[in-house]
Order: structure tokens, then C-alpha cells, then sequence
């Protein structure tokens, strides 16, 4: 959903993003458990609905950094899942920024970010004496904190794993085989009949050799778009680059690269 050109997390969409850390702390030493929504899910609406409040057309947090940190505030804070608030509010964040072009710059450190996690969960922005409405001093924080350490994405940017773009390619019968010293093949797969009346076979051509230092690293630009060129997912190919990222991927991409992060606010 957008508020001229603020772009806000649906409620499908932060309960999508609880489902995908589930799946990815399943087989870790802190799963998220129980899974699911306290509440009928009411509570995880009323964290959601804190991107929209405002009066007529004028939001209350109408700047990208400031909707994205009363989203992430109310994620945390108002305990809508049974397990993983802290780390369903963090992805939040990340989702939010991203959808409007903003990501953390590269300096950040994982402690920085966990540090401002349990700050936000353990109210630690609160000021001493009770006033009127706490959360919007907290809320003021956490912007602070963001407008700091936000910077815009240049166009065309979206860093992805080799892990991350192995799953996705998988999505169209394209694979990442044989790795050798630090290269890999891109193979294309097609059902093809040899003659008319014979049956269709799945047949796999290699598109391209890229490097590929291993898993977990960050896929560069230009291998991403010798990718896309080989395999015929370029814009001009019909594909998009939301298409071709699609929203659960960049859910993953953020599990994935603050992993650290995650894992550590598991045992809090």
C-alpha cells in the first residue's frame, strides 16, 4: 500500500515474513516456537495499522525512515506472535526501508543494530518519568537512530547471495552446477522433442561461467546482469527487476545477510 509515493507493509506481508523465519529457524538451535499470531492476529494488526495513522490524509509518520520505525516499533512492542517479535519486527524494517528505496549503509555492525533491537524491546528509549504517550519519545529514537545510518539504493542495486540466487533461478529451471576452483555453470533446462511423435525430454545447456567464491557471498552486479542476459530475464525479456527478485527473495536476502543478528536476538 502507498500515501503519495510512501510505500507501508501490508499485514500479509509482516505475517509472511514471521512464516519465513520460522522456516529458516526451524532446523537452528532457537526455533520459533510456538509459531503463529497471539490474539486472532489482532495484535499484529494494530502494529501494522501504526504506518497509517494520521488524521484525513495527513500520516502521522509520513517520511519513509520515520513509517518504518513505528512499524518496527509496533511489531516488537506490541508481542503479535507467539515467539520471534524482535526478529519479525527487524526484517520489517529492513522490508520497509527497501520497498522505499532506503537500505542500511555498509558500515552498520550486526552489534549496533542488535543493541537498538533490545533497546526497542526492553523499552530502554523510554524516558524515566511516565508522560503522556511513551511510545512516540521511543518512536523519535529510533528515528534518530535510522537517520544516521540510512542511506538511498542506487538504481539498479539489489545485492543478492549466490545461495539466495541459486533458489531463485530455480524458479525457471536454471541451475548453478559443477563448481570448479572458483567458477561455476549456469545450466538452462527445456523440455524438448526430438522428433514430433517422441516424448519430451528435459534437456540442459550451459548459459554462462561465473565466478563464484561460494554460497554466502554477495553475487556482484555484473555477474547478476550477465545472468539475466544469458537466461533471457532482463527487462527487455519481459522480466522486471521486482519480478525477478521477487518479494520473498529479498525477505530471504535480509535473513540471510543479518543471520548474525537474528540469531542472537533468538536468545533474548
Amino acid at each position: 500500500m502507498h500515501h503519495n509515493g510512501l510505500e507501508t507493509l501490508s499485514f500479509e506481508e509482516v505475517v509472511g515474513i514471521h512464516n519465513l523465519l520460522v522456516e529458516d529457524f526451524k532446523k537452528s538451535k532457537d526455533p520459533i516456537e510456538p509459531q503463529g499470531m497471539r490474539d486472532g492476529g489482532a495484535l499484529v494488526e494494530s502494529a501494522v495499522n501504526r504506518q497509517h495513522v494520521g488524521y484525513g490524509n495527513n500520516l502521522k509518520y509520513p517520511l519513509p525512515i520515520h513509517n518504518a520505525a513505528t512499524l518496527c516499533y509496533g511489531v516488537c512492542c506490541n508481542h503479535g506472535f507467539h515467539n520471534g517479535n524482535k526478529r519479525a519486527a527487524l526484517v520489517s524494517l529492513l522490508c520497509h526501508l527497501d520497498k522505499n528505496n532506503l537500505t542500511l549503509r555498509e558500515d552498520i555492525d550486526q552489534d549496533d543494530l542488535y543493541r537498538l533491537m533490545i533497546n526497542i524491546a526492553s523499552h530502554k528509549f523510554a524516558p524515566k518519568k511516565k508522560t503522556s504517550d511513551i511510545s512516540d519519545i521511543e518512536v523519535k529514537e529510533i528515528i534518530k537512530w535510522l537517520s544516521r545510518r540510512v542511506r538511498s539504493l542506487k538504481r539498479g542495486e539489489n545485492i543478492i547471495t549466490f545461495r539466495e540466487l541459486g533458489k531463485l533461478l530455480k524458479e525457471y529451471d536454471i541451475h548453478l552446477e559443477n563448481p570448479k576452483g572458483n567458477f561455476i555453470d549456469v545450466v538452462k533446462y527445456t523440455k524438448e522433442r526430438k522428433f514430433f511423435f517422441s516424448d519430451e525430454k528435459r534437456i540442459g545447456r550451459r548459459v554462462a561461467h561465473i565466478p563464484y567464491p561460494r554460497d554466502g557471498m554477495d553475487v556482484g552486479r555484473k555477474v547478476l546482469k550477465t545472468i539475466r542476459e544469458a537466461c533471457k530475464l532482463t527487462e527487455v525479456d519481459g522480466y522486471d527487476s521486482d519480478m525477478f527478485y521477487g518479494g520473498e527473495t529479498k525477505v530471504c536476502k535480509f535473513i540471510v545477510r543479518y543471520k548474525k543478528t537474528l540469531g542472537r536476538l533468538a536468545k533474548t
